[in-house]
């Protein structure tokens, strides 16, 4: 009730105010002040015909249909081909609180396979970005598979490739996206805004599945998000132009302690992240641009694991990217020259180890209502990526057609350490006679206990590197009517050693009816090498120690005489002569104008399949002495090209504009996806299920017969509807936006729980199972209040989930079954 009385009283307040302002006159407004009257930009343009896989959109689009947290990925939910996680709108803590953009799968690509580009700087990780548990000893959450990112008020064009990507583009099976920050100004101007949502400005959902699960609901999540920033454009001279700008996202969760650590009372966990852009372009010459620029978008999360205390782990994202470009113009010819350099950080501080002590001992019985009372966390851990590099690219017409050739180096180093040995201490020793040698802090305390049991976390620093070298060309030329860009591109790296020439072709043809262009493609798509498994090696070595106490003097004396009782070097992660993944593809489009409605629409078929992608293989047992002069058996996995991924996609888009103030778009996607793995570490299902035996419809069947071309759960929605309609009313003073994104509901063949007995063999039971449908519509309404001749102030109001609806049906949870409904953003800005 409270959420909808919010709606109705902002979306009020701002029809009110754009009517108050049609109706007054309008003051003197210097050409400072940022307007719009020219034609209202439709949600996204087409690419050409031959870069039919392309869709742009420009800085307005995006301004009009950035969600409140400033996240440009939500934008692309109006493109057919970019699928999301079906958990998006779960109210957890963690996903409330997290400040990351949101994955997206492309053209049925994993997650981590995409090529992002910022600037023009690579900022893609080569590193473990899957783990999401904080509390692990040897593992960092808070990574992305996009390392660097950017607040939406900063972007001046956002560019998708989904298919039929040109050669200038490699080291990627999925899609491509390039993020563009605006350019700086050529007169004097300001932007400062300042945003904010919280739990009561939101309603909850549970589903059904979880209502009927529950009993009792448990409390409500607890949370506020606040985004401000400012932005100045300082034309220093005629030659000069600088853009200095700085946002910041916060977010705030309560936390809540499990029952034996009750007495902490609610735990409050922070996230941050900020960008800092510097950026400049200085003419040169009429023909001759030099640009440079630095962006530094650090993040860090907070995370207090419950069953323990004092024990705040802060973990770190985002980084650093630094370009310097020159674009020139030589007789015919166009040029580009930049040196880049980005820097991601996946760091984690926090108490270097644990200490478990027995709430028997004097002075620890309200430290928790258990046996024993935990105290510290998993330490400190280092895990960074840095990539420097070198590109160019050269255009000019050569013939009858235009040349475009380039090449681009990178040197990637990736680190993962720990600084110092962790050590865990425990089965602490309760007396009135404990007495310590040395000062140990808590581990042994006179008079009260002592830890009699130690393990620890070895230190341990990993490093990897790699030199990629990437040479490409295309010719564009017209034979017969046919309009050909033919190319291919060359890339080597030298961690995997291998030698991947990637053909690229596209064929396109004007239909001699209905002004309709016919598109066809075949390309081949090469990934990048991973150094995850590299930087695993020397982690997860575990020592165990014992100590006992020398009684003298009727005291036990604890000293530093810890004996090694136990050494652990149970896995190992290894790389071997590898291929390089790689995607097959063959694409048809079909685009044009519709007569007899207007506007523009493509019609696109995408078949891709990709092979030799990462995988685990099954753990391998050896025997290993260890250092206690007894032996061990250890598991060892590598790093295969077991994995396959297939996608074939159908889409339909059209967009339009009506007038000057209204524009309209309609996508639709069916596709079908599937996959043998996921993550890099899972192994794939033909090698993981081989020999395994499920009952399947009636009978017994081996397991890969049954997940036989199963469709893909996550990420892979195998029927989207898209629409999007901007409008702009009361002479452009009040702009909103609808846009809406349907998911059908699928059938997919999963293990049902159940078991059953055949022959006096017991068998897990399969069947389909049905995951349900969702819709998810957002409200954008943005006012100018006033403007006048020191700038113009706009009140903006962003809906969420307007029809509260639950998003996803299928989630069920005994702990944190929420899930958001309707919630608002609500944000003041000033420009100049």
């Amino acid at each position: 009730m409270r959420i909808a009385l919010l709606t109705s009283v902002g979306v009020t307040a701002v029809l009110t105010l754009a009517g108050t302002a049609a109706a007054q006159s309008t003051p003197a407004v210097p050409t400072v002040v940022v307007e719009n009257h020219g034609r209202m930009a439709p949600n996204y343009r087409l690419g050409d015909a031959q870069d039919s896989g392309t869709s742009t959109f420009t800085r307005e689009s995006v301004e009009a249909r950035a969600p409140g947290s400033g996240d440009a990925n939500e934008i692309l939910k109006a493109l057919p081909t970019v699928q999301f996680t079906s958990t998006q709108g779960r109210a957890t803590r963690a996903a409330l609180q997290d400040l990351r953009p949101e994955n997206l799968s492309i053209s049925g690509g994993s997650i981590y396979e995409n090529l992002f580009l910022l600037d023009g700087v690579g900022v893609n990780s080569r590193l473990d970005v899957s783990n999401d548990n904080f509390a692990m000893f040897d593992e960092v959450a808070n990574g992305s598979a996009q390392t660097v990112w950017m607040d939406a008020s900063l972007i001046g064009a956002l560019t998708v490739r989904d298919s039929n990507i040109s050669a200038e583009y490699g080291q990627f099976t999925g899609g491509v996206v390039e993020i563009d920050t605006r350019a700086p100004g050529r007169t004097y101007g300001g932007e400062a805004y300042y945003g904010l949502t919280h739990t009561d400005m939101a309603s909850f959902r549970v589903s059904d599945r979880a209502r009927d699960a529950l009993s009792v609901m448990p409390t409500k999540p607890d949370y506020d998000k606040r985004r401000y920033g400012v932005s100045v454009d300082l034309p220093l001279s005629e030659r000069l132009r600088v853009l200095a700008a700085y946002n910041r996202s916060e977010s705030r969760v309560t936390n809540y302690p499990s029952t034996n650590y009750v007495a902490l009372g609610n735990l409050s966990q922070r996230s941050v992240s900020d960008n800092f852009l510097l950026k400049g372009e200085y003419d040169l010459a009429s023909d001759l641009l030099l640009t440079g620029q630095v962006n530094y978008s650090p993040y860090e999360s907070e995370f207090h694991p419950i069953n323990s205390r004092d024990n705040l782990l802060e973990s770190h994202g985002g980084g650093l990217t630094a370009k310097l470009g020159l674009e020139g113009r030589r007789g015919q010819a166009n040029w580009t020259l930049d040196l880049t350099h980005a820097w991601s950080d996946n760091d984690r501080d926090g108490p270097a180890g644990t200490i478990q002590i027995p709430t028997g001992a004097p002075g620890f019985a309200a430290c928790s209502l258990g046996a024993s009372c935990v105290l510290g966390s998993v330490g400190p851990l280092t895990q960074q990526q840095t990539d420097t590099g070198l590109k160019g690219r050269w255009e000019q017409a050569l013939g009858a057609g235009q040349l475009r050739a380039g090449f681009d180096y990178a040197h990637i180093e990736g680190d993962k350490r720990r600084p110092q040995t962790v050590y865990s201490y425990l089965g602490g020793v309760v007396s009135p006679t404990t007495a310590c040698a040395i000062d140990e802090g808590l581990s042994c305390i006179p008079g009260v206990y002592a830890a009699a049991r130690r393990n620890g976390y070895a230190a341990f620093d990993a490093s990897a590197s790699i030199d990629s070298l990437g040479l490409w060309a295309e010719y564009n030329f017209d034979w017969a009517g046919f309009m050909i860009r033919a190319g291919g591109r060359y890339d080597y790296e030298s961690f995997l050693g291998n030698h991947d020439l990637a053909p690229r072709l596209s064929i396109s043809r004007d239909l001699p009816w209905a002004d309709l262009n016919l598109t066809v493609g075949a390309n081949r798509y090469y990934g990048r090498s991973f150094l995850g498994y590299a930087l695993r090696e020397g982690a997860g070595v575990t020592r165990g120690y014992t100590r006992a106490a020398r009684v003298v003097n009727g005291q036990a004396v604890w000293s530093d005489n810890w004996v090694l009782t136990s050494h652990s070097d149970t896995s190992r992660w290894s790389n071997i002569g590898l291929a390089t993944p790689y995607s097959d593809e063959f694409t048809v489009a079909l685009n044009g104008p519709v007569a007899w409605l207007g506007g523009e629409y493509r019609i696109k078929g995408i078949i891709r399949e990709s092979r030799d992608q990462f995988s685990s293989s099954v753990a391998e047992t050896s025997v290993y002495d260890t250092e206690t002069g007894t032996t061990a058996r250890r598991s060892t996995r590598t790093i295969t090209n077991d994995g396959e991924r297939s996608y074939e996609g159908l889409s339909l888009e059209y967009v339009r504009d009506f007038g000057r103030d209204h524009t309209v778009s309609f996508s639709t996607n069916l596709s079908h996806t599937d996959a043998t793995n996921i993550s890099y570490f899972d192994i794939a299902d033909e090698t993981e299920f081989e020999g395994e035996q499920v009952y399947y419809q009636g009978k017994v069947v081996p397991k890969l017969q049954a997940l036989a071309d199963n469709q893909l759960e996550d990420y892979a929605n195998p029927f989207i509807i898209n629409a999007d309609w901007g409008a702009r009313w009361f002479d452009g003073r009040l702009r909103t936006n609808i846009n809406a994104r349907w998911r059908d509901s699928f059938t997919k063949v999963a293990d049902t729980l159940v078991n059953i007995t055949v022959d006096g063999v017991r068998y897990d039971v399969f069947d389909k199972v049905e995951f349900g449908s969702s819709v998810d519509v957002n409200l954008a309404a943005t006012i100018d209040l006033v403007s006048t001749p020191y700038g113009s102030a706009l009140l903006d109001l962003r809906v969420n989930n307007l029809f509260n609806t639950v998003l996803d049906q299928d989630y069920s949870s005994g702990s944190q079954p929420y899930q958001l409904g309707r919630n608002l953003w609500l944000s003041l800005k000033y420009r100049y």
